[in-house]
């Protein structure tokens, strides 16, 4: 009977010993899951930089962004984007049909390709027509790509950055002759009234 007694007060300890572990054991992930909720804050800072390392600048189309408080400019210029005026156009436009507008001061950086089978450039001229038959001088300083009358090669690229200054009405041509009197110019206005640059379409 001792024996039996002995076996079932060991048995009952034994149960009452896992029991106790079980209840200590659930209290325990309570604990580590207020641990991780209070580490938890002290995370998020991260998303809070991350705003601050996007690009300030205001898309205005495929062609054009800026950022206003840098005061710059960034222009793609493709020559013979799409077939009009049969080639002979930048981004599309031709003849005056579309009008890239900046204010007076701004810094404008252009990237320009050439997407034609045969040679392009590019050159802001005074937007006086007729065009020079063979343009050399650019009517704002650095406002042209290399190889002015020679023109860029198929698939060539260029960039250049200049001050979109004095206020004005001008006109990026291609200036290789024969381009610029056959259509293939668009306005650029340098604006003293513009607060922000703008790429309008007739």
């Amino acid at each position: 009977m001792r024996v039996l007694r002995a076996t079932a007060v060991g048995a009952a300890l034994f149960v009452s010993t896992a029991i106790g572990a079980q209840g200590s054991g659930a209290v325990a992930p309570k604990k580590h899951a207020n641990a991780s909720k209070s580490a938890t804050p002290a995370a998020k800072p991260a998303p809070a930089t991350a705003p601050a390392a996007e690009s300030p600048d205001v898309k205005v189309n495929e062609f054009m962004t800026y950022d206003a408080t840098a005061k710059t400019v960034k222009l793609k210029l493709n020559s013979a984007h799409g077939s009009n005026n049969g080639g002979l156009n930048f981004n599309g436009g031709f003849s005056g049909n579309a009008t890239i507008t900046v204010p007076v001061g701004w810094s404008v950086s252009w990237a320009f390709t050439n997407e034609d089978a045969i040679p392009h450039s590019a050159i802001v001229l005074a937007n006086k027509i007729p065009f020079p038959a063979q343009p050399q001088d650019p009517a704002i300083a650095r406002a042209y790509t290399n190889d002015v009358t020679a023109g860029l090669a198929t698939g060539k690229t260029d960039a250049t950055t200049f001050k979109a200054q004095p206020a004005g009405q001008y006109a990026i041509a291609c200036g290789v002759p024969g381009h610029a009197p056959s259509g293939m110019w668009i306005d650029f206005d340098v604006s003293a009234d513009a607060k922000v640059p703008a790429y309008t379409t007739k």
